[in-house]
């Protein structure tokens, strides 16, 4: 009984660890700072660029793409990279900027390509890892409604 006993403790013990594990790599859309805070009023601005490239071209967005951008970032999901340096393939950059209008808060996201996010002032100045395969079509689409 003593044994057992022992077994289910290490058990729950070993799963809290890998719990923690998980929860602090894992992160949802959800758990970006003003992500659940986006709406209509907003004033939404997406930059795009090529990697070291001067030209770039700016979209404001409208209520529909401002729902479909928060939507977007809702439904991913995101690995937390640890390394200070990030090595991408994609060469699209997109500036997410997002004004709360209420003349103190914005929100700022830095996104290369379909492969990493770096949001300003949050998680330690280290990129996330995209881990929706849509994200940058998704992204293309709602650029594309301002044409």
């Amino acid at each position: 009984m003593n044994k057992g006993y022992k077994i289910i403790i290490n058990m729950v013990a070993v799963f809290l660890i890998v719990s923690c594990i998980y929860s602090y790599f894992h992160v949802t859309g959800s758990e970006i700072d003003g992500v659940s805070d986006i709406s209509s009023i907003c004033s939404v601005t997406i930059t795009k660029r090529y990697h070291l490239d001067e030209d770039k071209q700016e979209y404001s967005l409208n209520a529909e793409q401002i729902e479909m951008l928060k939507t977007l970032l809702l439904n991913s999901s995101f690995t937390r990279d640890l390394s200070s340096v990030v090595y991408f393939d994609d060469k699209d950059m997109y500036i997410i900027q997002i004004d709360y209008n209420n003349q103190q808060d914005f929100l700022t996201i830095d996104c290369i390509g379909n492969e990493y996010i770096s949001v300003t002032n949050q998680f330690s100045g280290k990129h996330l890892k995209i881990n929706n395969s849509d994200w940058k079509d998704s992204l293309e689409n709602i650029i594309a409604l301002s044409s």
